[in-house]
């Protein structure tokens, strides 16, 4: 059997959104009849993964964590230094074991020295070396414009992958980004097992109350989601006294200000309209999205957006949840207004509140035909399944 390996900055098993990506598309090619071993660069594996013969094991696939992500807290110079070298355990870990048998390497990403490194290894084995791409970072989330982590970022996104020439993009914009670049791409979206038992909900949690919309938010939003205009439209609707309840699982009070800036006051008016569940293990998040009747996320249109794909707009989906969202990326390629959720005409706090009006006026039998229709759209269009052929035919023409 084949070998792929697949390495890179993703917290293997469960440790961010980047390890529930390579995870579903690990499961596609061992579908398609490939070995996958996993090389994430999380500190190290978990205790319970652990076999009688020392290795570890999830879900039925190896992994050997790389500790490339350092935790403990470095001085500016030395966090530079480190995002530079970043990689380097993964390097020595390739450089001494034999890959014989090894066909290709997958890499999510990495800086743009480990990726020269890597592709130097992989031209001296005979491996053919694919990279996974899922962001393009705008200058602003590097904390400065013209730093040197934002430039390794450019030269990493415009040369190095079209230099490498093989790439699995997450959305539209970056597929069409590279095939522009004459590489060979395979959008793939971010995918899901839905005969996972998280997805499989026996006993969704009915709203307490038909008259309040129950709405949630589950994630970080950092710079990249516009959670701050959700806040300034619950206070709309709030003041139109229309019955809302925002849940927000991974925010703290604390974020959640932080997102407001100037407005952080009026978090504190939204006391009885915002339940605040904090991080939760990612097991949980489908109980707590299934007892919601929508889920929210609001993006600019920025290039970041376009280029990403909300890995939170698929696991609401596969939660049988329907969306309130404004269409950046795919998102209105999967999510039809009225459907599978409802589109906003832009990210603004009045745009968001004309959304949960038109939410609030369904009627529970309407509500129920989208959760199913939500989950019907997961599984035609992000269970892992539906790419096991498209991803065999991309290797098989890699490798081959």
């Amino acid at each position: 059997m084949s070998k792929i390996i697949y390495t890179g900055s993703f917290l293997f098993p469960d440790g961010d959104a980047a390890a529930a990506r390579v995870l579903g598309i690990g499961k596609a090619l061992r579908d398609a009849g490939y070995e996958v071993v996993f090389a994430g660069w999380e500190k190290c594996e978990r205790k319970q993964d652990k076999q009688p013969n020392g290795s570890f094991v999830y879900e039925g696939f190896s992994y050997i964590s790389q500790a490339d992500i350092r935790y403990k807290q470095l001085s500016p110079v030395h966090r530079l230094t480190h995002y530079v070298l970043s990689g380097n355990n993964t390097i020595r870990w390739l450089t001494a074991m034999d890959t014989t048998g090894v066909s290709a390497i997958i890499a999510y990403h990495g800086g743009s020295l480990f990726l020269l490194r890597l592709a130097s290894f992989c031209k001296a084995r005979g491996i053919k070396l694919i990279v996974d791409c899922t962001e393009w970072y705008d200058p602003r989330h590097f904390g400065w414009r013209f730093g040197l982590v934002r430039l390794d970022n450019e030269i990493r996104m415009r040369l190095i992958y079209s230099f490498i020439g093989w790439v699995l993009p997450i959305s539209t914009f970056l597929g069409n980004y590279y095939s522009l670049k004459r590489c060979r791409v395979l959008r793939i979206p971010p995918l899901v097992d839905l005969n996972d038992s998280k997805w499989v909900i026996l006993n969704r949690i009915v709203p307490s109350s038909p008259n309040k919309l129950r709405l949630a938010y589950a994630g970080t939003p950092g710079e990249k989601d516009l959670l701050g205009n959700v806040l300034r439209g619950l206070a709309i609707l709030k003041g139109e006294k229309i019955a809302v309840e925002l849940h927000l699982i991974g925010p703290t009070h604390q974020s959640a200000a932080q997102c407001l800036g100037e407005d952080a006051a009026l978090l504190d008016e939204l006391d009885h309209m915002v339940i605040f569940h904090g991080r939760v293990p990612q097991a949980e998040v489908p109980r707590l999205l299934a007892g919601t009747d929508f889920t929210i996320l609001l993006r600019p249109l920025a290039r970041y957006a376009q280029a990403g794909f909300p890995t939170k707009i698929v696991e609401s989906l596969a939660a049988g949840v329907p969306v309130i969202a404004n269409p950046t990326s795919d998102i209105a390629e999967f999510i039809h207004d009225g459907v599978e959720g409802i589109l906003l005409t832009d990210f603004t706090p009045s745009a968001f509140v004309a959304g949960v009006k038109r939410a609030s006026a369904l009627t529970q039998a309407q509500k129920e035909t989208m959760r199913y229709n939500a989950r019907l759209c997961a599984g035609t269009s992000f269970d892992y399944r539906g790419y096991v052929k498209k991803l065999s035919g991309f290797i098989r023409d890699c490798i081959n």
